[in-house]
């Protein structure tokens, strides 16, 4: 017989032991309770960390279409032989005082050629800058010439630079052993470069943050994304600074301590980090056979067949479906079980050899259908 000490010493000891019990379960509820609330609070789509500079630019930073024809002389015999060209050289002739007639004029030396160029933004005069000549008449190369000076004008008609210099082509002839006999040639011969051929005459008249207000423009005009943007600034700055003027559009106003040095003030503003979703996109070049898959581009429960290819995804817990599938697989249908990433999908179809014309299709296909869970962009 146990004494009705010891009697007691036991329950005391059970309750002792039963509360254990208990603060174990409930710290494991807490636990994985806590372990919901982190899981649930991860971010559903993958982001990427950017600064606003990476993803915008200001609406003053743009460039401006300038245009001009001129002459390409010192051509070794393969210029134009149109009259356009032989006018253009009896213009140019005349300003410096010689009177020639057609007859006395040969172009085999020289080409007719359109000057264009991009007039960067907030240029000075004296400011040099890039041009592109093209052939205009049928002058066969433009290897080895020098365009004469040629006034660049803005669709004002206004003359905003004059350009000149040696051309650079980056095109060249293949020859066989020796050099001796041409065989064929490389680029394109009557399209060329000037680096720095170009010298700004008048500047444009750019002003940053005109009325003390500049807009920041998106490259991807999205909804989210911008009121994110006008977000961090609130939060740097306070409300009241920057204002939504459209999806893409935002609209900044400098504060009065910093009027006088708005480039400051725009520099702080490119440099805001920012935590922005991952775009799920799949381009494809159709002119190359490119793909380019984004990430985590998904694709729903699907049957594809192309070209004797046949793929499934499909959800591996349906149990109705997997006679279904099993005699499809015997059919040489590649299975891809439940929901799956273009990735997974790509990786299936290069097991069997798939061409990127089929990639290209298939991808086609299936946005068509409504199965894939991302922006399907087509070059």
């Amino acid at each position: 017989m146990f004494s009705e000490k010891k009697i007691k010493e036991a329950n005391l000891n059970m309750e002792v032991n039963r509360s254990a019990i208990s603060s174990k379960k409930i710290s494991a509820i807490l636990i994985v309770f806590s372990l919901f609330l982190t899981f649930s609070t991860l971010p559903a789509f993958p982001q990427a960390q950017v600064r606003l500079k990476d993803i915008a630019r200001f609406s003053g930073d743009r460039e401006y279409q300038l245009i001009g024809y001129g002459l390409v002389t010192g051509l070794d015999g393969t210029g134009d032989k149109s009259a356009m060209s032989i006018e253009m050289i009896r213009g140019m002739l005349q300003n410096m005082g010689m009177e020639l007639t057609a007859n006395q004029i040969q172009t085999r030396n020289c080409a007719a050629v359109v000057v264009t160029a991009m007039l960067p933004s907030y240029g000075r005069p004296g400011e040099s800058f890039p041009i592109t000549i093209s052939s205009i008449g049928d002058a066969k190369s433009l290897q080895g010439g020098v365009l004469l000076p040629t006034l660049l004008k803005g669709g004002d008609g206004q003359v905003y630079a004059v350009s000149q210099g040696q051309i650079s082509i980056g095109g060249f002839e293949q020859g066989n052993a020796g050099g001796a006999q041409r065989s064929g040639q490389k680029n394109h011969l009557t399209v060329g470069y000037i680096p720095q051929g170009a010298i700004m005459e008048r500047s444009v008249g750019d002003k940053f943050a005109r009325n003390g207000k500049f807009n920041i423009l998106l490259e991807n005009k999205d909804s989210t994304l911008t009121r994110q943007v006008k977000e961090a600034i609130d939060r740097r700055y306070g409300l009241g600074w920057a204002k939504i003027i459209n999806p893409g559009t935002i609209e900044v106003r400098i504060p009065s301590s910093l009027m006088d040095d708005p480039v400051s003030f725009a520099a702080n503003i490119e440099d805001l980090p920012l935590s922005i979703d991952e775009p799920n996109r799949v381009v494809i070049n159709e002119r190359t056979g490119t793909v380019i898959v984004g990430n985590k581009v998904r694709i729903s429960r699907v049957v594809i067949s192309h070209n004797g290819i046949k793929i499934e995804v499909a959800d591996e817990n349906a149990p109705q479906n997997r006679n279904a599938r099993q005699d499809v697989k015997m059919a040489s249908m590649i299975e891809v079980n439940g929901e799956t990433t273009v990735d997974d999908l790509v990786e299936a179809l290069n097991a069997v050899g798939a061409s990127p014309k089929d990639l290209i299709a298939i991808f086609q296909a299936i946005n068509a259908a409504g199965a894939l869970h991302g922006e399907l962009k087509i070059m």
